[in-house]
């Protein structure tokens, strides 16, 4: 059983611990919660083996303990705010004009994960999971305790609900996939 429980720690351990960092913005509060977690399920490693999914098992685990840290300290989720975990705070500044792209990209991530943040449980978790962690459609089934079915609707339905908020945030018009026409193409006459 020790084998099996390396595996498994060796599988979910990183990305745990961005999980937990996504939802508290704290770096030592996320290991410390993957540390706990994990030393929480050695402990009742044969146990874990007996559920009826052991993935989901271990994954309520984490939940409960990134929910208790967050309320112990009367905080929500930090996701609204985790498009600045990732932005370099401590690189050189770059040039003018970079410098604007970058807060112009940053804007648009920091509405786009606080668009995430008000998603329902389960559609963030999938979202979460799939596209900022790296878990595929079938790990996040075995980690949710559900179908993969379920997995992709809880996606579709989370991607839907976010591009009619970002829409209504930052309305596009026309197509953006599509280039615009040049000017002198739509200016000219036929003859």
């Amino acid at each position: 059983m020790a084998l099996t429980f390396a595996a498994f720690r060796e599988l979910h351990a990183s990305k745990w611990r961005v999980y937990a960092y996504v939802h508290t913005g704290d770096r030592d509060a996320a290991a410390r919660i993957s540390e706990e977690t994990f030393d929480q399920l050695a402990a009742l490693w044969p146990h874990v083996l007996r559920q009826r999914s052991a993935d989901s098992y271990a994954w309520s685990l984490l939940k409960e303990r990134v929910d208790g840290w967050l309320t112990g300290r009367g905080r929500g989720t930090a996701l609204a705010t985790a498009a600045f975990h990732g932005t370099g705070g401590g690189d050189p500044l770059p040039p003018a004009g970079e410098c604007a792209r970058r807060f112009a990209r940053l804007e648009r991530r920091i509405g786009l994960y606080a668009a995430l943040a008000r998603l329902p449980e389960r559609q963030s978790d999938a979202l979460v999971l799939t596209c900022l962690i790296g878990y595929s459609v079938g790990q996040v089934a075995g980690l949710l305790g559900t179908e993969e079915a379920s997995v992709r609707s809880h996606i579709g339905h989370a991607k839907r609900r976010l591009a009619s908020v970002l829409e209504a945030r930052n309305p596009v018009r026309g197509n953006p996939c599509r280039p615009a026409m040049p000017s002198t193409v739509m200016s000219s006459k036929p003859s």
